[in-house]
């Protein structure tokens, strides 16, 4: 985790219902963080545009985003220390590390 936690900051220009998408954002690091949730628990984290992870059945809306928010949180708690070598470990998904610049055997 990093030392302080990551403010996120929901979209209040979309409409807030119980069927919507809900859209946070979050500057860190000198990254752009985006969580995109569903109602039904399916959500989405980019960094920098690129697509860094994706929950397709979480128990909540809720749940998702704070799924996403400890994984981006790690994220950049890594890429603080410098430990590209842990995290291309940590990432199994090869189009996830590939868009991140990140080699398998570093």
């Amino acid at each position: 985790m990093t030392n302080k936690p990551i403010d996120w900051t929901p979209d209040i220009t979309l409409p807030t219902s119980k069927s919507t998408v809900q859209h946070f954002t979050a500057n860190a690091g000198g990254d752009l963080l985006e969580i995109d949730t569903t109602p039904w628990g399916e959500a989405d984290l980019t960094v920098n545009g690129r697509s860094l992870a994706h929950i397709a059945a979480a128990a909540s809306a809720g749940e998702a985003f704070r799924a996403l928010g400890t994984v981006a949180e790690n994220f950049e708690a890594r890429k603080d220390a410098g430990n590209e070598r842990r995290l291309a470990q940590t990432i199994e998904d090869d189009e996830v590390r590939e868009a991140l610049g990140l080699r398998r055997g570093l």
